[in-house]
């Protein structure tokens, strides 16, 4: 019977093909009549219905603007009647319209004469000259401007309108920064089905508006679409035309409607996979495919997708063992859960840190209340709930990964000490389907740094005395107190002492260095007046400078500058530090300035110089320890390379900050930064994470 059939389909396939061919054309024939029409109606009514929430858009946009336009010219008529009303008017105005962000009163010369904001302070040197803008040669010929949207500083889109004057007034015009985050809650709030969005556009091609706030904020730009070059010209259009066709950000062909807002140049566009806005045509041609095609499709897909599936679970099965072997090679333990708490996956470090099999908790939900009645899972819940465990520090964001953070938690049951890398999952489309959680047991590292740590502190204290020792026996030489010596002796006698000096110091440094990473370097902060330590510590530096021939400079210090809650002592050595760098490093007749300022709850500390600077590689090293940079060595052999650690360290005791700015030949610029206040300074001394993690 097998055989009978397979001689007849190869025997008559030819008939078999024409036959198929007839019939498909005959269904053709068939519904060309209505199919067709039906098609286009259907296109056209989503053309419509598109088309009427554009309209619904523009006309809410129109209103918007139009009714803040009217309160701005408002603001105009009252100020033109009298000018002595413009402050007045321009606060009235911020208080009734919330979404002005700022409102500014230029003068016959197109200078900001007067400016409110709704979140930031305004100086007299905040304002600025306009009359080189657009802005201004629009107001100048009586004429409303209304300018590009931007995005301010706190991530809203803005459009600048400003209304011209008249001169009896004293001003030129009247300009507000509108906040447009309006827009974003209309776009947001029109629905036009599951997958049907609507967006707003600049002139320039700019999103912005949309239900995806991130095209706004990424000042994404679509220009290249047919549909909006058409739409920016002026004209209304649609991707009936074929030419305007596009496909969306997921890749999908969209069915879209723009509309033209001429007030400003926009463009309003409402767009919804093609798929989904004709989706009645679609049921409509499937309904009409002929039985046997449908049969003989479906066999067809159903061969593909099994050999689809067979490469698929392939595929899968490969990547699984890949993935697997992976983690079972690592040095570190992994955790995956998802956001019911269910543990999805853990390699073997993992559970021999734990002391937990992952076949005895996969798909367990782990909950504080586990701890209590299984011991064996203490550790996991500590793990998983940092706050019960005995101790966890503050989270630190990595740089470059939006996702990713760091923790050290030492958890109690086993007694281990773990730093935590914590990041999502994500699949192909972009979407969390769990977290990770990376233990790398630091337990043996912290005991390194401490054994280091210690070392070089009994290291440095036994040395500290016999140098002492021989410091003293030499002055007693040099002063004459032993008898009188030779010149030649004196010489030898006075080099030795030099040398014995720089011992001491770097001693000296390294029992600082070991205190502050034991978080023994020991405090005493009390109330000092930051303008009279300045003026000490340049003073004492008064005598090296003049004979290197250095300007030495302490600028802007004011009688008003307020005390600060500080270590003098460790201040003073930080400051030390700071200036004998500058002044070491700086060549003769060259420039130092100290410049300090008060910025809110902290004042701010300049240190510049015109030495020889740090070259650009070095830099990201410049705290480290130990560190001299490449060009300071070839002329300058003495240091320890633990000054600035030591000053960073200090600062940051303080509850302030160090950063700095350095060109090589061109000099440096250190920024320190303290706080006035005394509840800003830390109440302990402890190791930040960071510093932690540059040890290993």
């Amino acid at each position: 019977m097998r055989q009978t059939i397979i001689e007849f389909f190869f025997g008559k396939k030819s008939q078999l093909w024409a036959l198929g061919l007839v019939a498909v054309l005959a269904l053709t024939a068939a519904n060309a009549a209505w199919l067709l029409p039906t098609l286009d109606e259907l296109e056209t009514n989503a053309y419509v219905l598109h088309r009427s929430f554009a309209l619904d858009v523009r006309n809410q946009t129109a209103a918007f603007l139009g009714r803040y336009e009217n309160s701005l010219g408002n603001a105009v008529d009252i100020i033109n009647q009298n000018g002595a009303l413009g402050e007045t008017t321009v606060y009235r105005l911020m208080k009734e319209n919330q979404p002005f962000e700022s409102l500014t009163l230029l003068d016959q010369n197109g200078r900001e004469s007067l400016k409110n904001h709704r979140f930031l302070l305004i100086t007299p040197a905040d304002l600025k000259d306009r009359s080189g803008e657009d802005l201004f040669k629009v107001i100048s010929r009586g004429e409303i401007y209304r300018g590009p949207v931007l995005v301010s500083g706190i991530s809203e889109p803005l459009i600048t309108i400003a209304l011209p004057l008249r001169k009896e007034s004293g001003f030129s015009a009247i300009v507000a920064d509108v906040n447009l985050k309006f827009l974003l809650d209309v776009v947001r709030g029109i629905k036009i089905g599951d997958q049907g969005e609507t967006y707003v556009v600049d002139r320039d091609g700019f999103i912005i508006a949309h239900p995806n706030s991130s095209l706004v904020f990424g000042r994404v730009n679509i220009l290249e679409r047919k549909i909006i070059a058409t739409v920016l010209s002026g004209r209304e259009a649609d991707t009936r035309d074929a030419t305007l066709v596009y496909n969306n950000e997921k890749g999908e062909n969209v069915f879209a409607v723009a509309l033209p807002f001429a007030l400003t140049g926009w463009g309003v566009v409402v767009e919804n996979p093609r798929s989904f806005a004709l989706a009645s045509s679609r049921r409509i041609l499937s309904a009409a495919i002929i039985s046997f095609v449908l049969e003989i499709l479906l066999l067809f897909l159903l061969v593909w997708n099994y050999f689809n599936l067979v490469r698929a679970a392939a595929l899968f099965y490969s990547e699984r063992n890949q993935r697997e072997a992976i983690l079972n090679s690592l040095s570190d333990g992994v955790i995956e859960y998802n956001d019911q708490s269910q543990i999805i996956l853990m390699n073997p470090r993992a559970e021999e840190l734990l002391g937990v099999k992952f076949s005895d908790i996969s798909g367990v939900v782990v909950t504080p209340e586990l701890a209590k009645t299984n011991d064996k899972l203490k550790g996991l819940v500590e793990l998983m709930y940092p706050a019960l465990a005995p101790y966890a520090s503050s989270v630190k964001q990595v740089l470059g990964a939006p996702f990713t953070k760091t923790m050290e938690v030492h958890i109690s049951a086993p007694d281990l000490r773990l730093l935590i890398t914590m990041t999502h999952v994500v699949d192909r489309a972009g979407n969390v389907r769990g977290f990770l959680k990376i233990l790398h047991d630091i337990s043996r590292e912290k005991l390194l740094t401490r054994l280091k740590s210690e070392f070089v502190s009994i290291a440095a204290h036994q040395l500290r005395t016999p140098l002492s020792a021989i410091k003293w026996t030499l002055r007693l030489l040099l002063d004459g107190d032993a008898g009188a010596l030779s010149k030649e002796q004196l010489d030898f006698l006075s080099k030795g002492y030099e040398t014995n000096e720089r011992m001491i110091k770097l001693v000296n440094d390294l029992l600082n260095a070991a205190r502050i990473e034991e978080g023994k370097f020991g405090y005493e902060f009390r109330d000092i007046d930051l303008g009279e330590f300045l003026r000490d510590a340049v003073k004492n530096y008064t005598g090296i400078v003049r004979q290197k021939s250095i300007d030495l400079r302490l600028e802007g210090l004011t009688k008003s500058f307020p005390l600060i809650y500080a270590d003098q002592e460790k201040l003073t050595l930080a400051f030390n530090n700071l200036l004998e760098n500058a002044i070491k490093y700086t060549t003769v007749n060259g420039k130092i300035t100290i410049k300090p300022e008060l910025k809110g709850d902290y004042a701010i500390v300049s240190i510049s110089d015109t030495g020889v600077g740090i070259p650009a590689a070095e830099q990201k090293r410049v705290f480290s320890k130990f560190f001299r940079a490449s060009n300071v060595i070839r002329m300058e052999t003495e240091g320890t390379g633990l000054g600035l650690f030591i000053v960073r360290n200090i600062i940051r005791r303080h509850g302030g900050d160090i950063q700095f700015v350095s060109k090589e030949g061109q000099g440096s610029s250190f920024v320190l930064t303290l706080p006035v206040k005394k509840e800003l300074v830390p109440s302990e001394e402890t190791q930040p994470l960071e510093e932690f993690l540059e040890t290993i």
